[in-house]
């Protein structure tokens, strides 16, 4: 061999394999068998067993999940029968509140009814004064206050289905409500229905205001009544100090006129008004208003009778006052008892104050002259007539014409002489006509 024979041998080119044992090989097959089949048997084994431990465990906790799902069901049962044990003690709650705000409403509108009953009754005093001044000219005719109209007593109003009595109000009607939801049964609702939780109005609350309303209304009327009697009370105290003064300028005792006045008849039924200061503004101002009226009333009756109005229309001078003067005949002193008009013949002359004729013809001096008697022992006087348009026994009122301005009898021209006389005393005319100046100032 050469020297790289020596280190790298050269393989042999188509060599044959070495012979295998037979016997090694048959082993080695049957081992390969045995380990899959026993693979085969242990998962067998375990998915057995799994399945048994499944069922067993299963049967064993079969009756402890049937007892958990009971005692769920009942719970639930349990919750729901509280929930409807609440609810209906909210329904009785809010039916017995309404059984109550009924009574309430109901002797709120008996209290209001009683009220009302009270200012219709002053309604008919106020008017029935009124009517009363306003007929003898102590009032200017004027409006009364007006009555808030309140609900009868058989006029029934439903609030939320609570029957109820309340006052109609006006203004614009409003629907009944539909029938409200259950509470927490709404679809946005953030928060559940609590039980016991209190509604945000009461079912009456709107009878409520309304009956409140009400209630301001006829204190509003009753604050009309007594501001209405405070007027009059108020327009009565200046006529009284009126016709005091404008008696006082007569001279003549006018608590004994009004007392002759009152006696020279009056009557009727007695129907007594039982008033008391005590009870109220409006039975005060009432009871302090009656006898000032009444007293205006005879001061008014007793100036009626006497005679304050002017014999002539118009502005007349005087050409000779009361009393004494230079007589224009005689040129002495001599008593006039009256006033002379100076006026045109033919001019009218009418009677001062109401009465009755007593003499109509010519008298001697006084030409043709007409005497009139009036209440309380007066009489006037008329004179020196050119012409008579009354007769004796005649009743006549304060204008009446009763002769024309003339110059009969002792008169240096056409005039009208005026006599005044109490008792057949003659007093001077000027006294009336200042009071009846004052009167009619005062009127005006």
């Amino acid at each position: 061999m050469t020297a790289s024979a020596a280190f790298f041998p050269v393989p042999r080119m188509h060599q044959s394999p070495p012979a295998l044992s037979t016997v090694g090989l048959v082993t080695h097959r049957t081992y390969t068998i045995r380990r899959s089949t026993l693979l085969a048997g242990l998962a067998w084994l375990a998915l057995s067993t799994a399945c048994s431990g499944a069922a067993g465990w299963y049967i064993l906790s079969r009756d402890d999940l049937a007892a958990r799902m009971i005692s769920r069901e009942t719970t639930r049962q349990y919750a729901y029968e509280d929930r409807i044990a609440a609810l209906r003690a909210d329904i009785d709650r809010y039916a017995s509140r309404a059984l109550l705000d009924q009574d309430g409403v109901e002797s709120r509108v008996d209290e209001l009814a009683t009220r009302q009953a009270e200012l219709e009754s002053r309604q008919s005093l106020v008017a029935a004064l009124t009517d009363t001044l306003q007929s003898n000219g102590l009032l200017p005719a004027a409006k009364l206050p007006l009555r808030t109209r309140v609900i009868k007593a058989g006029e029934p109003v439903r609030a939320s289905g609570v029957t109820s009595f309340a006052p109609i109000m006006p203004g614009k009607p409003t629907p009944a409500p539909e029938a409200p939801p259950l509470r927490g049964a709404e679809a946005g609702s953030a928060e559940g229905w609590q039980s016991g939780q209190a509604p945000a109005e009461p079912p009456a609350k709107r009878v409520e205001a309304a009956l409140s309303r009400l209630d301001q209304a006829m204190a509003g009327t009753e604050d009309a009544q007594i501001a209405a009697l405070k007027d009059m009370d108020e327009s009565l105290v200046v006529t009284q100090k009126r016709l005091r003064s404008a008696l006082a300028e007569t001279g003549l005792d006018a608590e004994r006129l009004a007392a002759a006045n009152i006696a020279g008849g009056m009557g009727g039924p007695l129907v007594p008004v039982k008033l008391d200061a005590s009870d109220g503004p409006f039975a005060a101002t009432l009871a302090a208003l009656q006898p000032r009226a009444a007293s205006v009333m005879r001061l008014q009756a007793v100036i009626g009778q006497l005679p304050v109005a002017r014999p002539m229309a118009g502005d007349h001078d005087f050409t000779s006052n009361f009393g004494y003067r230079t007589d224009p005949f005689t040129r002495g002193l001599a008593m006039h008892t009256g006033v002379d008009f100076r006026a045109e013949t033919g001019s009218s002359i009418m009677a001062t104050a109401p009465g009755k004729v007593v003499v109509a013809e010519y008298n001697g001096g006084y030409g043709n002259m007409v005497e009139v008697e009036h209440a309380n022992g007066l009489t006037t006087r008329y004179a020196h007539m050119s012409a008579i348009s009354v007769s004796v026994g005649q009743i006549v009122k304060t204008g009446t014409v009763v002769g024309r301005v003339g110059s009969t009898g002792r008169s240096t021209g056409p005039h009208l002489h005026y006599e005044t006389r109490i008792n057949d005393e003659p007093v001077d005319p000027t006294r009336f006509l200042r009071a009846g100046g004052k009167l009619l100032a005062s009127s005006l």
